[in-house]
């Protein structure tokens, strides 16, 4: 009787705390941004041509090996390395797509392997392919690509709140990419050299700076980043406001017109 006893308790205990993790996650869970929603969509559609970026080449190959728009490829490679084959996250996140070595394993790839800009975007591309193949939606796809399936619920058709802002912060990304085509033209922040004006916790705070300053200062060539912050503790990332500038002198001057724009010291 004790034993039986200890089981039913066991059991509701179990389906209290399921009841509770499923219950949070529908109160966290928000409904995909419409308008982004929309735009990816377009995107599947009628991609623009775009051209200029590093490794351009590697990554227009994979596009379309794998069925996905090229923008929306680059814009993915610039949010999370800015193109970088050497970026290495915190929690061991490898290059240009930023590729975990548990999910290159699952592709027939070594950690090692990871190095090699042409066999990363192979596999990045191929991973965010097959999420879009599963979830069949670009938005819920491009959350899932940073984190995974158990951030987005494509029954319900909701993401983690950290996972919205992932999509959010990479449509960034891809709204630069599109800025680029429709003129165009392209600038590779590889070709750019930028400084970090100021840093930003929080992505909304970040992006209506950028707006707010963007507006003020059109002529200036402001990008957002971000990056991780590694405290004792735990690891958290950081939004960084960039801007592009061809020397010191050039630098030491988007710095005074910032400064006498907003009243704030920013540079020194």
């Amino acid at each position: 009787m004790k034993v039986l006893s200890s089981r039913v308790f066991l059991n509701c205990l179990l389906g209290l705390v399921t009841f509770w993790l499923l219950a949070g996650y529908a109160v966290a869970a928000i409904a995909p941004d419409s308008r982004i929603e929309a735009d990816l969509k377009t995107l599947f559609r009628d991609p623009p041509p775009v051209k200029g970026y590093p490794y351009q080449d590697l990554l227009e190959d994979a596009a379309s090996r794998y069925g996905l728009p090229l923008p929306l490829v680059l814009a993915v490679a610039r949010g999370e390395s800015f193109f970088d084959p050497k970026a290495r996250s915190a929690k061991g996140a490898i290059g240009i797509m930023q590729v975990m070595p548990s999910t290159a394993a699952d592709y027939g790839l070594k950690e090692e392997e990871l190095s090699d800009p042409a066999k990363n975007i192979d596999v990045g591309v191929h991973y965010l392919s097959d999420l879009y193949t599963r979830l069949e939606d670009p938005y819920l796809s491009v959350a899932a690509y940073y984190c995974g399936w158990a951030g987005v619920a494509d029954g319900k058709f909701s993401v983690r709140p950290d996972c919205d802002e992932y999509v959010h912060y990479i449509y960034a990304h891809l709204q630069k990419i599109l800025a680029g085509a429709n003129a165009g033209v392209a600038a590779p922040v590889e070709k750019v050299k930028h400084f970090v004006l100021t840093k930003f916790d929080n992505f909304l705070d970040a992006t209506n700076f950028l707006n707010f300053l963007s507006e003020r200062l059109p002529v200036l060539q402001l990008d957002i980043f971000r990056a991780e912050v590694i405290h004792p503790d735990h690891t958290r990332y950081q939004y960084r406001i960039l801007v592009g500038y061809a020397n010191e002198q050039n630098k030491n001057r988007v710095c005074r017109s910032v400064e006498k724009t907003l009243g704030f010291t920013f540079c020194r």
